[in-house]
């Protein structure tokens, strides 16, 4: 779907925005209980396995506080992209507003009372440029959550790759932590996949 239809104003694109990243990131909160389900698996296999897999303990305790983080970032960025959205959309009727007024004091140019319109104008337009800032920080904080996700990410896989080599420690119990391994392995690269996808349609929050 295409957010950059010139038939559709900015406020549109930017609710589609936003409902597109909260079905991605439900999405990925749903990847984040799979892994946490693996980690729980691993960690009952590797107690079967006893002092052979004693490697693997901390290794599931890891897994499952990465899940834990991003679940948690998941939830903090859908509740700013949606603050980011209802900002965006009172500047946008913010502009109506100066846009209106700017008609009025052209109209009422010859009456006394249109320096009052002036004024009023000139304080919305300074409200205007002091949310540009603010807007631009916000979307920025943004970005930045996205980014502390894709940090757990690369954790994940490192540990993903210490856990196939502690697997192989596990005698009789290789494959199955080996599976799980991958299942880690497969999800982590899921939800890096998912989060680009979310961080295209956060850029179409940007003002138009």
């Amino acid at each position: 779907m295409s957010f950059n239809n010139k038939s559709m104003d900015s406020s549109a694109r930017q609710f589609l925005a936003v409902a597109s990243v909260q079905a991605e990131l439900f999405a990925v909160k749903q990847i984040s209980k799979r892994i946490s389900l693996s980690a729980k698996n691993a960690k009952a296999i590797a107690a079967r396995a006893g002092s052979q897999a004693m490697g693997f303990h901390p290794i599931t305790d890891f897994i499952d506080d990465v899940a834990i983080n991003i679940t948690q970032l998941v939830e903090k960025i859908n509740a700013e992209a949606l603050k980011l959205s209802s900002f965006a959309i009172s500047n946008r009727n913010r502009s109506r507003t100066i846009e209106q007024m700017t008609a009025a004091t052209e109209d009422m140019v010859k009456y006394a009372d249109h320096q009052g319109i002036k004024k009023r104008l000139a304080e919305l337009e300074k409200m205007k440029k002091q949310f540009m800032i603010d807007y631009c920080r916000k979307n920025s904080d943004l970005l930045e959550l996205l980014a502390e996700i894709r940090n757990q990410l690369q954790a994940a896989e490192m540990i993903c790759t210490t856990s196939r080599t502690e697997a192989t420690r596990a005698g009789d119990f290789q494959s199955n932590l080996e599976v799980v391994a991958d299942e880690v392995s497969i999800a982590v690269s899921n939800i890096k996949d998912t989060l680009q996808s979310s961080k295209y349609h956060l850029s179409q929050l940007s003002l138009r």
